[in-house]
């Protein structure tokens, strides 16, 4: 039989430029092969916020979740918001990995550009500009030093897509150097032109 056990006990807080709270406490368990979490918290002094997370395989395949509830502290109970994830992952023989992931966010989001999104600063509430976003993801190590990802994300609210390949090279032991590209193309408006946005980053990274 196996028992479900706590592991850790995570508390962390914050306060921001504006003073305004950021807190919250997370618990995770181990019942048999799974990792479950259940946190509960204040987002940006204006939410609480409560869920739960799980991580775990099914035959050799990666499964893993998480629920999120956002309820406003000026609002009654049942006016709040929820986001949902699940996904699963699994790496082949020869190193490929893929990763599949679904969104649902009940958020009413505002945005009317990628730009809009893409410039403001983000939070756990933000990080999605439309309510449905379908995930993937592949990686292959071309060889030891050089390693190549391509993720995609699909917008069915706005018949977007979202592309971004990636390239790291280490350098050293403890240096990566890596290249981006973010592509995004959607319909924001349906009655005006589709919107797009490309931008790249280098990145250096030293770990020590």
């Amino acid at each position: 039989i196996n028992v479900a056990t706590i592991s850790k006990i995570e508390i962390t807080a914050k306060l921001d430029e504006n003073n305004k709270l950021t807190a919250g406490t997370r618990i995770n368990i181990s019942p048999g092969m799974y990792d479950i979490q259940y946190f509960a918290g204040i987002l940006n002094g204006t939410d609480w916020v409560t869920g739960f997370g799980w991580s775990g395989n099914i035959k050799g395949a990666g499964f893993k979740g998480e629920v999120s509830l956002f309820q406003p502290k000026d609002s009654s109970l049942g006016n709040g918001d929820i986001m949902f994830s699940f996904g699963t992952d699994y790496a082949f023989k020869n190193s490929l990995y893929l990763q599949f992931e679904f969104l649902y966010s009940s958020i009413d989001y505002t945005f009317s550009s990628f730009t809009d999104f893409y410039f403001m600063p983000l939070s756990v509430k933000t990080i999605s500009f439309t309510d449905y976003n379908l995930f993937t993801q592949l990686s292959y190590p071309f060889n030891p030093l050089l390693n190549g990802t391509f993720s995609v994300i699909y917008y069915p609210s706005i018949n977007g897509i979202f592309l971004g390949p990636n390239l790291t090279q280490s350098l050293t032991e403890n240096l990566d150097l890596s290249f981006f590209i973010q592509y995004f193309n959607g319909e924001f408006n349906p009655s005006s032109e589709r919107q797009k946005l490309t931008v790249g980053f280098l990145r250096l990274k030293w770990s020590f």
